[in-house]
């Protein structure tokens, strides 16, 4: 049972919804370490018992290798699928493992399906000059019975570094997450829009308006829900809007969703921290300590109805006290708070994946539109 703060639990779910995020794919098996760990013990009693050439022992060296790969995989979760291990490599290369494909393709609906589709929202006067973005379409989208529903929005950060839209899907497992909500009837049906926070470019840019560079802050919280409101049946208001992120994209989604309470009302931060962390606004004091959450918000003025939901690993210790200290502030500020911390789990995607169907229920619980399950 996970560990909570005094301030809030958050929500409670099925274990159906609960035991698909904590699963683990084939590439993140335990059984796959040991396999590959007995195959290496294998090749090296081989080699020495037939006193192979000395290039043999390459065979073993490279099953080591992979044997430890697999291992550290299996404990951070990243690569779930060969699609994902295909990014991994293509970033090793020094490609950009979130590159905008040439011509974007949307899958077919999937009957009573989650619905996956790609789209471009450049913004070049923001530096912005791609913008590919992933928007998950819940179930009964697209069915005419629905033709007129609208549905909250939830926008998702990817963390660092080299992140982009699709490690919410792969190793952030939202589409499986969001199915299995709507299967078990458990939050109302809500959009899952996975943003590019990298300007296209790979870069590590705190979603900040950088002097000189891209205004990712103007881009995430003007540009992209502008168009998602205009291209998809959503609710249009900031009461029934949600950002949220891991590790960087926590502190994205904490420092965009305090500084622009008009946009969003509801914050969901997995693995926060709340100091950018950069040279980016090197020479800029004023804007550096109005981009640290650490800094501002003992004065924060909470305008208006604001719901957070703060998520750590309780290995990452230092996590789960930053979790605990801006659950208080925040709660201090007059916000509504939740801080959920998960048994043996650190700073990884494997926990932002245990951990994303609490923060999309605590969403729906906080919305304007209220916590109405699918029909």
């Amino acid at each position: 049972m996970a560990l909570t703060s005094g301030i809030g639990p958050g929500p409670q779910l099925p274990a159906s919804v609960t035991e698909q995020a904590g699963g683990r794919s084939p590439l993140e098996s335990v059984v796959l370490v040991v396999a590959l760990a007995l195959l290496t013990v294998g090749a090296i009693v081989v080699v020495k018992r037939w006193r192979m050439r000395r290039i043999a022992w390459l065979v073993p060296v490279l099953l080591a290798v992979l044997t430890c790969a697999a291992g550290v995989n299996s404990y951070v979760g990243y690569v779930r699928s060969f699609d994902d291990f295909g990014r991994l490599l293509m970033l090793a290369s020094g490609g950009n493992g979130d590159a905008e494909p040439a011509a974007p393709a949307e899958p077919d609906p999937v009957p009573g399906g989650v619905r996956v589709a790609d789209v471009s929202l450049p913004d070049p006067g923001l530096g912005v000059p791609t913008g590919r973005t992933r928007v998950l379409l819940p179930p009964g989208y697209d069915d005419p019975a629905h033709a007129g529903e609208r549905y909250p929005v939830v926008y998702l950060v990817h963390g660092y570094p080299s992140g982009g839209p699709d490690d919410w899907l792969g190793p952030g497992g939202a589409v499986q997450t969001l199915q299995a909500l709507a299967d078990a009837r458990a939050t109302r049906p809500m959009i899952v829009v996975a943003v590019d926070a990298t300007a296209g470019t790979g870069t590590d840019w705190e979603c900040l308006n950088v002097p000189g560079g891209p205004q990712l802050e103007s881009y995430l919280t003007t540009t992209v829900p502008r168009e998602i409101d205009a291209r998809f049946r959503t609710l249009p208001d900031r009461g029934d809007r949600a950002i949220g992120g891991m590790s960087g994209g926590a502190f994205c989604a904490l420092n965009l969703g305090l500084r622009n309470q008009n946009t969003y009302s509801v914050v969901l931060a997995s693995e926060p921290y709340d100091d950018p962390g950069t040279t980016l606004l090197d020479g800029h004091p004023d804007l550096l300590r109005a981009n640290t959450p650490r800094e501002y918000l003992p004065t924060l003025q909470v305008t208006q109805p604001l719901a957070v939901m703060l998520h750590a690993g309780v290995v990452a210790h230092s996590d789960v006290d930053l979790a605990n200290r801006l659950g208080d502030q925040l709660a201090a500020r007059g916000a509504t708070v939740a801080v959920r911390a998960e048994p043996g789990e650190w700073h990884t995607w494997r926990t932002a994946r245990i951990g994303l169907p609490y923060l999309l229920a605590f969403a729906a619980e906080n919305f304007t539109a209220g916590p109405r399950n699918p029909s």
